[in-house]
């Protein structure tokens, strides 16, 4: 009888770490897009906004969530947003970049992505507050500020490495292709991870768990009717050391809006069928082992643009998952 409540104690105390795996996503759920939160097999969503909020990310710890939010028109009249943080439950909305009507004088500001530093004291952005897209990083206690690119074109996208070494990002030269860029976290050593093509297009990027690699989608533009059209999405995953690229083998007719790691072994990954069936943004998780894909979601909205978290970063394996039936699934 002791050892048998022995056991019972040790399992109520692993119940938490296998019940606290989440994803963060848009959803166009009553109506929306609006902020959900779910269980990372797809179940309990839970809405957390009456807003559009664009790319959300959790903290560290999984009590926050970072997003980018539209801002009432300022006094020129014109289309702003600004990062903001709220509490995994939706509670206790508050801006982070809330300085920059001043300082601009109400021009445009747009500031559409983030990412925490590991210790949660910082947060990498993207901002055009000085006239041109670059990436910043601000403290959360000091709102102090740093800027850490600057381009003539477009620095978007910031993913902070596990290990707080790096961050990623695409860049986007004013006459190139957008590709992706990694550099130290205080901005030194700014260097081009794959080279622009003007076939190419990569979005994106996210970090594996051993911060060794960055996952990010590969879009493919072909001559179509006289028309560069997209052809193709792959998700590659990079290695920031070896320089291998490993071309993730999903569907060819998978029309790809976003990726990130579940854990080591898997990636979570936003796709549609370019032939409509499904004709909605969709979760899939995808195994890097087996090549084995299983639908999270299967709703008649689009459901994308998610982050995952887990107490452990280890991979949750839910139960009663739906397969894919459509398109080529590789086994």
């Amino acid at each position: 009888m002791v050892l048998q409540r022995i056991i019972f104690c040790f399992l109520l105390l692993l119940l938490p770490t296998f019940a606290n795996a989440k994803i963060v996503l848009k959803s166009r759920q009553d109506g929306g897009p609006y902020l959900y939160v779910m269980d990372d097999d797809g179940r309990n969503s839970i809405r957390l906004t009456t807003f559009n909020p664009l790319w959300p990310v959790w903290s560290p710890d999984g009590m926050q969530i970072a997003f980018s939010k539209f801002l009432p028109p300022g006094p020129t009249g014109r289309q702003r947003s600004a990062i903001v943080i709220i509490n995994s439950d939706g509670s206790n909305e508050h801006r982070l970049t809330d300085d920059h009507e001043d300082n601009l004088n109400g021009n445009r500001v747009f500031e559409t992505s983030c990412d925490w530093s590991p210790d949660g004291q910082h947060m990498v952005f993207e901002s055009s507050r000085t006239g041109r897209t670059e990436i910043w990083t601000i403290n959360l206690k000091t709102k102090n500020l740093r800027q850490l690119t600057d381009t003539d074109g477009l620095s978007t996208f910031p993913s902070w490495s596990p290990d707080g070494k790096y961050i990623a990002y695409r860049d986007d030269p004013p006459r190139g292709f957008s590709t992706i860029y990694v550099m130290l976290s205080n901005g030194d050593r700014q260097r081009e991870l794959a080279p622009g093509d003007s076939s190419l297009r990569r979005n994106f990027p996210r970090w594996s768990i051993d911060s060794q690699s960055v996952v990010y989608t590969e879009d493919t533009f072909s001559p179509v009717g006289g028309q560069l059209r997209n052809v193709l999405d792959k998700v590659v995953i990079h290695n920031i050391n070896t320089d291998k690229r490993q071309i993730v083998d999903t569907p060819d007719d998978w029309s790809i809006h976003s990726a990130c790691y579940m854990g080591n072994k898997l990636l979570l990954i936003s796709a549609k069928s370019r032939e409509g069936k499904p004709d909605k943004w969709e979760l899939y998780q995808y195994h890097l082992e087996t090549g084995k894909i299983v639908n999270l979601t299967n709703t008649p909205w689009d459901e994308f643009a998610m982050d995952w978290i887990s107490d452990d970063v280890l991979p949750v394996l839910p139960k009663d998952k739906k397969k894919v039936t459509w398109g080529t699934v590789k086994q």
